[in-house]
């Protein structure tokens, strides 16, 4: 019986995928676009505006265009990324 192109058991492409810079970056980002819809529709009870609603694919775009794939810039924009979500969240809860 064929798995029909699904992961062996013993695939490490999935590893190695997660070890890129751009898709944990994209991950963090993907992950507070989550996060922030569902806090200010559900918790805080606001609609954000279409540039803080998309603060986090804005700032992945900055990091895109950059060309920058040290672990240092992963760090900064992961922490930028983290970081504009919560100013944006703590600015419409207030």
């Amino acid at each position: 019986m064929s798995t029909g192109g699904a992961l062996s058991h013993g695939d490490t492409s999935s590893r190695r995928q997660l070890r890129d810079p751009q898709v944990r970056v994209a991950l963090v980002a993907a992950a507070c676009l989550l996060v922030e819809a569902v806090m200010a529709k559900n918790v805080i009870d606001v609609e954000l505006d279409f540039i803080s609603q998309l603060a986090p694919m804005w700032i992945l775009i900055v990091y895109q265009l950059s060309g920058l794939r040290d672990r240092r810039s992963e760090i900064a924009f992961i922490s930028a990324i983290i970081l504009a979500t919560v100013a944006i969240l703590v600015v419409y809860a207030v």
